[in-house]
């Protein structure tokens, strides 16, 4: 109770900007504003909702699968690694994870908080493959951290979603990845610690998530003032939050406001909604039909577009030193890739991608970002497909296409759908030249019948 006390006193000292000072230009203007500002927020509730509906807060749970097109909740999911999830409720105490020692396979637990940006990495990068125990603080905690921890991870939400990768080596390694995520163990501070606990905060209420693409555009201010109360805002977002007060987006509120503004503020979000999403669609400098990964993915500070427009199309990027993710929208020639056409997707010799751990293609359907079915189950290919044919000088070409080619060809084949598709190419751990821009990305070349 005392956070949501702490948040309508902050929200009331932020009520500089009144509505009566506004015009129905300025109201618009700050409603565009305001939606870009709160778009990734809204948009991460779609999964803390639907975590916190089926499992309790600070429960890990791991999931020895790899995700199809059945699974609608993340757009544009891997089908590279399992995935381990929990929402951690840090409002009482701090949470501790456990990792085992993991050695010849890629992990990662990245932390994620409410503003979407990313907080210290536990995995094979950050923190390396032997066993540990890390304490993961919110903003509230006060106390010395106790000896006996690998590190102390910091986070200025008091919510905070918890997403592990494993990584899975191809059908046949499977059940050995399965055995990985049985080493993972969550639990309070207290308990690692064989203290007194502390008293149980009231239930955690998350807001409904509403769907970002969909309906009225306003509507993602009541989301957000139920949310904003949850996190610590720094100096630059509370003097914005300061200006948005005016049109009633407000923390710990409910979205009110002004009749007189009404339809300015409605028209203001929708052009803030088509803002993010043709960003979503122009995250870099586009080169050969693709858009390489923003440079500060995942540590956006003040960048509230790019956070949005991340958020739009593949919520919960890694940091570019974990993962970079080039989107391909385009073929070479500019044309916007089509699943009824016939594409060669081609890695010259000495050109795969650069990367310390492994790489993935992964298709996803244009209209959703997410999987797209198809007759043989199959959603990305790379180093780790086990039937891949390499070009006789050492190249690769993939083959992107609605029907099956040759039996010689059916490895490298990666099915499209009827309609349009985005492809993302994952490097996991990247190596400086995926880093700096100097490696060149592969060609998406339209195969005429």
């Amino acid at each position: 109770m005392r956070h949501w006390i702490c948040a309508l006193a902050v929200g009331a000292s932020l009520g500089t900007v009144h509505a009566a000072d506004l015009d129905v230009s300025q109201a618009k203007a700050l409603a565009q504003e305001a939606y870009v500002f709160a778009y990734a927020t809204v948009e991460h509730d779609k999964v803390l909702t639907a975590i916190n509906a089926k499992l309790p807060s600070n429960r890990l749970y791991s999931e020895p699968r790899l995700l199809g097109p059945q699974d609608n909740k993340v757009v544009s999911p891997n089908n590279d690694t399992f995935y381990s999830r929990a929402l951690l409720d840090l409002r009482a105490e701090p949470m501790v994870l456990q990792v085992p020692a993991i050695e010849d396979r890629y992990y990662s637990f990245q932390l994620v908080d409410l503003r979407t940006d990313n907080l210290d990495y536990i995995g094979t990068r950050a923190t390396g493959n032997q066993a540990g125990r890390y304490l993961i603080v919110g903003p509230d905690w006060k106390g010395a951290a106790p000896t006996g921890f690998n590190g102390v991870i910091r986070s200025p939400s008091r919510v905070v979603f918890l997403l592990g990768r494993t990584e899975v080596k191809g059908e046949a390694d499977q059940k050995d990845a399965a055995k990985v995520l049985m080493g993972y163990a969550l639990q309070p501070l207290s308990r690692a610690t064989n203290s007194v606990a502390p008293d149980a905060p009231a239930p955690l209420h998350l807001p409904a998530y509403l769907d970002t693409k969909h309906g009225e555009a306003q509507a993602l201010f009541n989301t957000f003032n139920a949310l904003a109360p949850l996190h610590q805002w720094t100096p630059s977002e509370q003097a914005k939050l300061a200006r948005f007060a005016a049109i009633g987006v407000l923390p710990g509120s409910a979205f009110a406001p002004a009749d007189t503004l009404r339809q300015a503020i409605a028209e203001g979000a929708e052009a803030g909604r088509e803002q993010v999403r043709i960003a979503s669609s122009q995250l870099s400098k586009e080169q050969n039909g693709w858009f390489p990964s923003p440079t500060n993915i995942g540590k956006f500070a003040d960048d509230d577009l790019t956070r949005a427009a991340v958020a739009w199309r593949y919520i919960y990027a890694n940091d570019a030193v974990e993962a970079v993710y080039p989107m391909a929208l385009h073929d070479a020639e500019g044309q916007l890739l089509d699943g009824r056409q016939t594409y060669r997707l081609h890695f010259p010799a000495g050109q795969l991608p650069p990367v310390n751990a492994f790489w993935s293609l992964t298709l996803y359907d244009g209209k959703t970002q997410l999987l797209a079915s198809n007759a043989i189950g199959r959603y990305a290919l790379g180093d780790r497909s086990a039937d891949l044919h390499y070009d006789a000088d050492g190249g690769l070409t993939l083959l992107l296409q609605p029907d099956a080619p040759a039996q010689a060809e059916q490895g490298n084949w990666l099915p499209t759908p009827q309609g349009p598709f985005n492809l993302l190419l994952r490097l996991y751990l990247p190596k400086a030249a995926a880093l700096d821009g100097s490696y060149q990305l592969p060609t998406i070349a339209r195969v005429e019948p």
